[in-house]
């Protein structure tokens, strides 16, 4: 079987950093995935990730954390933030995908690429 993922070129806070940027475009990763990072609310979390304005990484990262909350909601006998996790996988579907890696924008060809950062060089 063949892997799909997006090459990392290194990580910030253990997100993967994707191939294909500039230094300027890594030091906007890196900041949206640190205010991912303060994020706490479920909700917040995951209007975030179903926006393509934000870069991949952080999206990934913000669902992820919205999993994690979900599940430890889970464990601790809490209610479950009101979040739909079908909704949620949807929204970040292809995000880390070569296949569905946006050519033009740093998205998937899932998203509006209308609300997405154009690519300084489309990929080949």
């Amino acid at each position: 079987m063949i892997d799909d993922r997006i090459p990392s070129i290194g990580s910030h806070r253990g997100v993967p950093l994707h191939d294909h940027q500039n230094a300027a475009r890594i030091q906007i990763v890196k900041a949206e995935i640190d205010f991912v990072h303060c994020l706490m609310d479920a909700d917040t979390l995951a209007a975030y990730a179903a926006d393509p304005a934000h870069s991949p990484e952080s999206r990934h990262y913000a669902a992820a954390r919205v999993e994690a909350l979900w599940e430890l909601a889970a464990v601790e006998r809490r209610t479950r933030p009101p979040i739909s996790l079908d909704r949620l996988r949807a929204s970040t579907a292809g995000l880390a995908s070569q296949c569905w890696r946006s050519p033009t924008h740093y998205c998937s060809d899932l998203d509006d690429v209308s609300r997405a950062a154009p690519r300084e060089r489309p990929l080949e």
